[in-house]
This record gives C-alpha cells, sequence and structure tokens, in this order.
C-alpha cells in the first residue's frame, strides 16, 4: 500500500476533472473540497487526497479509472439526496469550538455549489425561472442564491462546505413549494 503523494493526486485531477461538466470554475470547491481551495481542480486534488490516502498506486490507469467512477458516483448520490428532498441537518455550533464568518468568496462557492447540485433536477432555464420566482433579491440566479445563503447562515465550524448539503436541500424544498404554487 502506498501513499497517494500531491504529484500523483495531481495528474488524477486533470484526468478526472476533464470527465466533470459544471458550469463554474469553482462550483465543486464547496462539494468536495474543504471549501478554501480557489478552483475545480484543487477541489478534486484534495478530494482525492483525502479520499485515497492510501490506496495501490502502482496501476495508475486503473486508479484513475476507479476514482474518476467513485467521484462521478458521489456528486450523483448527492444530487440525488438534494432531489428526493433528504433532509441534512445543519451543524449546530459548539460553545467550545469558534466560528468563523463566511466570506463573500467562500458564500459565492456555496451558491454555485448548490446551483450545480440541484441544476440535475430541471433545466437550466426552468430552474433559472423558477430561482427568480421564488428568491428575492437583484441580480443573476447566483446572486439570488448567495444572498439567500447569507440570510440562513453567516459562519461555519469546521469548513464552509460543510454547509452546501444542508442548504441545497432546504433551497430544494423552498423551490419545489414554489412550483406547486404556481
Amino acid at each position: 500500500m502506498n501513499t497517494l503523494t500531491k504529484e500523483t493526486a495531481r495528474s488524477l485531477e486533470k484526468v478526472i476533472n476533464s470527465r466533470i461538466t459544471t458550469c463554474y470554475s469553482d462550483d465543486l470547491v464547496a462539494i468536495l473540497g474543504a471549501g478554501s481551495e480557489s478552483n475545480n481542480e484543487q477541489a478534486v486534488q484534495s478530494w482525492l487526497l483525502s479520499r485515497f490516502a492510501n490506496i495501490e498506486v502502482g496501476r495508475k490507469e486503473m486508479l484513475m479509472e476507479y476514482a474518476s467512477e467513485v467521484l462521478i458516483q458521489h456528486l450523483d448520490d448527492l444530487r440525488l439526496e438534494v432531489a428526493i428532498g433528504g433532509k441534512s441537518e445543519q451543524k449546530t455550533p459548539q460553545n467550545f469550538i469558534p466560528v468563523k464568518a463566511l466570506t463573500e468568496s467562500e458564500l459565492r462557492c456555496i451558491a454555485r455549489a448548490i446551483y450545480l447540485l440541484i441544476s440535475n433536477e430541471q433545466s437550466k432555464p426552468y430552474l433559472d425561472a423558477l430561482i427568480e420566482l421564488a428568491l428575492e433579491g437583484d441580480g443573476n440566479t447566483i446572486k439570488k442564491i448567495t444572498a439567500w445563503v447569507f440570510t440562513h447562515t453567516q459562519i461555519y465550524t469546521y469548513f464552509p462546505s460543510e454547509l452546501t448539503l444542508p442548504l441545497a436541500q432546504r433551497l430544494m424544498h423552498k423551490l419545489k413549494q414554489a412550483s406547486e404554487s404556481y
């Protein structure tokens, strides 16, 4: 058993990232990464290093195929969990652990990640129109989701990415309600 190195993870990330379709260059940051990465490539690399820290790296083509399948399945599972209305609880801050305030960049990454998770549900024009109806505020779809995230939370405990799934589920619930009422 070998340890996956940063160099190998970087090589794997480039191939894996080419197989994943996203809307923005940083929408995987708040799903796969800790939330502090600056782009999808770094988020995929962080995910690989945490998920496959100790793995046989002798046959890189097999590892690449396996890691790619696991990542795509993970994203599909998250989308399904959001689509069916699962409820993940947002972690309540503990008194003994200091909380951190979300930055504008972290809010935007979370909003883009949420959009990626809910966009599998409907066509993008329909989804954008539904968000326009359901969320208040000015600006494009991502700006509206960013403002909505800000109204629901402004702090996190460990990583900004811990907020993504519960907020995506909450927004999906709100969008389903809006869809049913119109």
